[in-house]
């Protein structure tokens, strides 16, 4: 997940070449009995270094053979000439690039004009919008499984935009869920997917070489596909299944909140120290990392504030160096779902700072720099900062 950089391989190790990927194409495999139930995207390889979620996908569809199954799942591979040199990308990343001004741009270019992601994006917006129109004519819901893997050892996790159906997708599937990441980072398939009513999830199955990646991820499809009711009822798959994601989670709190994201200015060298996995504790002041701007001497890289680390960049392409976050509390989750469904929205008018509140398209435009206790009412609600401009700040929630 990073903006625009040069697709480099991990220093010393040179791209792997997955053979077992040769002769993939975009559709992975469709599975449709013609039974009631929603239209299940499930995403892989949007970053070519990770292929576990190829496996993971290829390991479903085979065990759903002769499976009776509700609604329609779809597999579809991201990056592919990515995913066939074994790189992260070519150039440009493909879960950076959702965003109306990217995808406004496909039709007013000809595909020829595309540059390699580009044309990878072209190609993957088109299959998943061709799915999403067929799904909503016949009033089906769309739920997005988007399958990755990390360059740092230690624990598997969900992504989860908070709205309230991909949170309960998110807490459902049982590993460890993140909120916050459409704060910090523009432009993944999710957000722009949930952006638009539909219901995401993002499953890091853990290291991308690591045996249990693979089993990781697998097993989140099935408990998210019995979850949504797509899978016959006592399907033998899912206790143990369940049985892989308690083990994965550990005693990692159920959701975070991610609160800080570490941002690399083009051309700088990041070195993470040894150690850092996902989930680890860092303080905040302890040093975590080095970093070594273009043309200026290096210096170390300390926490600024204490929490949770996760995705610390161990390989030599990436725009973040790594996020801390922290726990979030059962009784913070019940009062958003609670405000959320409630009048009192209306009075978010009245916090200081609040410039235009318009509930119905769920927008609030704030002076920039509020403190931090308003916007913690603001996440209650679901709204969360996006594109500061001057002195404001836009926040939008994602339909509920």
């Amino acid at each position: 997940m990073d903006s625009p950089t040069s697709a480099r391989p991990e220093e010393g190790t040179g791209p792997k070449r997955p053979a077992d990927l040769d002769g993939l194409e975009r559709t992975v495999g469709v599975k449709d009995d013609g039974r009631p139930g929603p239209l299940v995207l499930i995403t892989v390889g949007l970053h070519g270094n990770e292929p576990g979620g190829v496996r993971a996908l290829r390991g479903l569809l085979h065990r759903l053979e002769g499976v009776p199954t509700g609604g329609r799942i779809v597999g579809l591979a991201g990056n592919l000439a990515a995913l066939r040199e074994g790189v992260r990308h070519n150039g440009l990343d493909l879960n950076r690039l959702w965003t109306e001004g990217n995808v406004r741009a496909l039709g007013d270019r000809a595909p020829a004009d595309d540059l390699p992601d580009e044309a990878e994006l072209r190609a993957l917006f088109s299959a998943v919008e061709a799915e999403r129109t067929a799904a909503h004519a016949h009033a089906r819901d769309v739920v997005l499984l988007d399958l990755h893997s990390t360059s740092a050892d230690g624990g598997a996790f969900s992504v989860v935009p908070d709205s309230l159906p991909s949170r309960r997708l998110g807490r459902a599937i049982g590993l460890p869920a993140v909120l916050g990441l459409e704060e910090r980072i523009e432009g993944p398939l999710m957000t722009w997917l949930v952006a638009q009513g539909d219901t995401a999830v993002v499953v890091e199955g853990g290291q991308h070489d690591a045996a249990s990646t693979q089993e990781v991820l697998l097993a989140s499809l099935i408990v998210a596909l019995d979850h949504l009711g797509v899978l016959p009822e006592g399907h033998a798959s899912l206790a143990a299944a369940r049985t892989v994601l308690t083990e994965a989670r550990g005693d990692t709190p159920e959701v975070l909140d991610l609160v800080y994201a570490h941002d690399l200015p083009e051309g700088t060298r990041f070195a993470m120290n040894p150690h850092w996995t996902n989930f680890k504790p860092a303080r905040e002041g302890e040093e975590v990392a080095h970093q070594f701007p273009p043309g200026e001497p290096g210096h170390p890289v300390e926490a600024p504030l204490s929490g949770y680390m996760l995705m610390p960049l161990y390989q030599d392409v990436g725009t973040e160096g790594f996020f801390l976050c922290r726990p979030v509390s059962r009784a913070w989750l019940f009062a958003s779902r609670m405000l959320r469904r409630s009048w009192i929205e209306r009075f978010l008018w009245f916090l200081p700072g609040v410039k235009r509140l318009d509930v119905r398209a769920g927008v609030v435009i704030a002076r920039r720099g509020i403190p931090h206790w308003r916007t913690q009412v603001l996440h209650l609600f679901g709204y969360r900062k996006h594109a500061p401009s001057g002195e404001i700040t836009r926040w939008s929630r994602r339909p509920q």
